[in-house]
């Protein structure tokens, strides 16, 4: 990549003066200190939306060409990518446009882009919301459209990819909105906006229900008649198809005039995003895929869980089990965070079920208060459905068992500890999630600095993924800093070989949550003394292995004693068992454990990172 000056461009021309805003939202424009910035060519605000869509990312000058040019690339590529950059920076100014080692990247903060703000205003909120609030959201994050997404710019690239997933989640978050303002009996004043949302969109069924349900709340049900009739022939013509249910339930339920009984119109498709550079987990994906339905007639009466701990990689394998199989539940995906194990408390099965019965559409006066009649509601409405539902980072048995359903859905659950309840009682189908496979380790540090072009070799790759203990969170963390060692991949290998240092070096810059240290932590605030001390002192241990023999004498305990404390780690995965009176404990949480040893039980000084005591 050839060098660019970025400290001349644009210097004293007062473009740097106030925060550079970028919309692409409508016609791509940008704006400083709320003043419109003129962009010249089309060429321009091109290059401006496509860095816009990665900001604080690096893309490369082939990245860059490809996502402006497409198949038709210039004769000298880099050259051409370099022009264009210059422009725009003497357009927007230099401190807007940094040149890396490997190509460009726009400094603004995401929030800076209002296709970014509009995503966070979206996004599942950390905790159950109010109705007034998650309704404010929607509407802040709808002001923020100005037309069609990236007008006046010519890239195959933003109209082929990034325009129809923005305009998709547009939609949803328009058909969430609506759904409050049904719940909220504003009806009347929906009749109008979803006439016109079908008619943009006139094969979108979940805008016909809503339509249909406005219209029928309204008192006209003649007009909900012959609508349906409309669309049915619009779907026939266009895609030789009938009306899917919720359509046809709500031309049954007026044909019958059983209107007293609520019908759920909405299909959720509530899984996160699936999981980039999925690696490995052959094995429990296979067994996940053996509790299917030999045919979509079969009943699916069944619970998994996924359980492990803490870094393991649990919640990445459920969703990205659940989207692989989601096209075998027609009748959609709940999926709830139930925070477990974190920094807040975790989510209580009353609150879980209001938000997955508003998952399922249910008007919240129409949702009794109590948790027993919550849960017989929530089985109520899923026993004739085919429906997947992820319940992500249980505590225990006691915080799932009101959400389960029978019948033809599945249930998957992750979580830190065994469960070893809904075995027993439920007839749970368990899954146990260990460190990845040495292969899928090095697969996965291969993925993450390939595309920022870190030399390495195969002995380094396993070397560093060994270091790591083959833990998915380390393993993440340490591709992560490799991507930033200007020193080279060598010397941070040989950094983390000085045992003591390698927690510091893997969390250096790590946000909380996604440290190792966060996710021992939070499975060690939960045990009780005893088991506690007992954790710690495995960190003395010069091995990870022990007996039960040397456990007991290490804590100064009976065998017995000893053989409970190490049961209730095993439970919280904090140690595994190797077979009858061996245990094993994993080498990071080794160093943590030893950590907390030094400073709870042999003294210290400063509290230590990520520590719970």
């Amino acid at each position: 990549m050839e060098a660019v000056d970025v400290s001349a461009s644009g210097a004293g021309t007062g473009r740097m003066i106030g925060e550079l805003e970028i919309r692409v939202l409508g016609p791509v424009e940008a704006r400083r200190g709320g003043r419109p910035v003129p962009l010249a060519t089309g060429r321009q605000r091109t290059l401006l939306a496509v860095l816009a869509m990665s900001a604080g990312e690096v893309l490369s000058a082939e990245t860059i060409g490809d996502r402006i040019w497409g198949e038709v690339l210039p004769v000298h590529l880099r050259r051409s990518v370099q022009t264009l950059v210059t422009r725009l920076r003497q357009a927007v100014g230099s401190d807007a446009v940094a040149t890396a080692p490997h190509g460009y990247r726009l400094t603004v903060e995401p929030g800076c882009v209002d296709a970014a703000r509009f995503l966070r205003l979206v996004e599942p909120a950390p905790v159950v919301r109010s109705v007034a609030d998650e309704r404010a959201d929607l509407v802040r994050a709808l002001a923020l459209w100005r037309g069609a997404p990236f007008e006046g710019v010519n890239s195959d690239w933003l109209r082929g990819v990034e325009a129809p997933r923005l305009l998709e989640r547009q939609l949803a978050v328009v058909e969430r909105r609506i759904d409050l303002d049904l719940a909220a009996g504003r009806h009347a004043e929906l009749v109008t906006e979803l006439g016109d949302l079908t008619n943009r969109h006139p094969l979108r069924e979940s805008l016909w229900c809503r339509l249909l349900e406005a219209l029928d709340r309204c008192g006209r049900q003649a007009e909900v008649l012959e609508r349906y009739e409309a669309v049915r022939g619009t779907l026939r013509d266009e895609l030789g198809a009938d009306p899917g249910p919720g359509l046809r339930a709500i031309h049954a339920r007026l044909l019958s005039r059983t209107l007293a009984e609520p019908v759920q119109t909405i299909v959720p498709r509530q899984l996160p995003p699936d999981v980039p550079r999925f690696t490995g987990r052959e094995d429990e994906v296979e067994a996940l895929d053996a509790l299917l339905p030999a045919s979509a007639e079969t009943p699916v009466p069944m619970i998994a869980t996924v359980h492990g701990a803490g870094g393991m990689g649990k919640s990445a394998l459920a969703v990205h089990w659940a989207h692989r199989v989601g096209d075998l539940f027609p009748d959609g995906q709940l999926y709830l965070d139930l925070r477990g194990h974190g920094p807040g408390p975790p989510v209580e099965p009353a609150d879980a079920l209001l938000a997955l019965l508003r998952g399922l559409g249910v008007a919240d006066d129409r949702i009794p208060g109590g948790l027993d009649a919550r849960s017989a509601q929530f089985r109520s409405l899923l026993a004739e459905r085919r429906m997947l539902v992820v319940l992500d980072d249980a505590r225990d048995a006691d915080q799932v068992r009101p959400l389960l359903v029978g019948s033809r859905c599945l249930v998957l659950v992750t979580s830190r500890r065994q469960l070893r309840g809904l075995v027993a009682r439920e007839g749970a189908h368990r899954i146990a999630l260990g460190p990845l496979a040495p292969a899928a380790s090095v697969a996965l540090l291969a993925a993450t600095l390939g595309p920022y072009g870190v030399a390495y070799d195969s002995a380094q790759l396993a070397e560093l993924a060994r270091l790591c203990g083959h833990l998915p969170l380390a393993l993440g963390l340490a591709g992560e800093h490799a991507t930033r060692q200007p020193t080279g991949l060598a010397s941070f290998i040989a950094e983390l070989r000085h045992r003591a240092d390698r927690l510091d070096l893997l969390e250096v810059g790590a946000e909380r949550g996604t440290r190792v240290r966060d996710a021992v932590a939070w499975s060690y605030r939960e045990l009780a003394p005893r088991d506690a001390r007992t954790f710690r002192l495995l960190g003395r241990y010069p091995r990870t292995r022990i007996s039960r023999t040397a456990a007991a004498a290490l804590v100064g305990v009976s065998s017995a004693e000893v053989r409970l404390s190490l049961d209730r780690l095993l439970d919280v995965h904090l140690v595994d068992e190797l077979g009858p009176g061996s245990y094993e404990i994993h080498e990071l949480f080794q160093l943590y454990a030893a950590e907390l040893a030094a400073r709870v039980d042999g003294g210290g000084s400063a509290p230590l990172l990520g520590e719970v005591v």
